[in-house]
């Protein structure tokens, strides 16, 4: 047994010895413009799957979601909040959303399949290191579960229905509601 912890202490001090020099030299590139090396994306990723799959738990459902106002009403805190990075069908990339790294997932594409915890999980609490932001402390659990409802609606929507649903227009900019003009002098 002293034999083990002779020989088991010594590599745990030179690895965390290596380890804190790496970190200290400087030697890793944290630039957004360049991605990270395949080693490190998988490590991150994984490291985030595991992580949320862990947390998903005790999150249920509740019912009432496929009513079509849930999802309207999460459209139009999507277009308050979200459309700047994850953009919407028939909008250009904003300069936001294409200096990120990672980029943000195409909510829109078809065929993407959503699990609805997963996603309430990932718009209350956010994720360290992106850019995407937790909205617990801003937004009502009622909310983020109708911004979960939109984006369970997400793929596969047209550029019409996206606009008539966030209230952004084909500019990337809101358009005013229905029946009201735009003030000003």
């Amino acid at each position: 047994m002293k034999t083990v912890l002779l020989t088991v202490l010594p590599c745990l001090a030179v690895e965390l010895a290596g380890g804190v020099g790496f970190i200290y030299s400087g030697l890793y590139d944290v630039a957004a413009v360049n991605p990270d090396n395949p080693v490190v994306a998988w490590a991150i990723h994984k490291a985030s799957d595991r992580s949320v799959a862990a947390r998903l738990g005790g999150i249920k459902v509740p019912p009432g979601l496929d009513a079509p106002q849930v999802a309207a009403a999460g459209g139009k805190l999507f277009g308050e909040q979200c459309v700047v990075c994850h953009g919407g069908p028939g909008l250009p990339p904003t300069a936001i959303s294409q200096g990120l790294n990672p980029a943000p997932p195409n909510l829109f594409r078809a065929g993407r399949r959503v699990h609805m915890e997963e996603a309430f999980w990932f718009i209350r609490n956010g994720v360290k290191m992106t850019a995407m932001p937790s909205f617990r402390d801003t937004r009502s659990d009622e909310e983020i579960w109708s911004m979960t409802a939109f984006v369970r609606a997400a793929p596969g929507m047209s550029a019409k229905d996206f606009s008539a649903t966030t209230g952004i227009g084909s500019t990337g900019i809101a358009t005013p509601a229905a029946g009201t003009r735009p003030t000003g002098g």
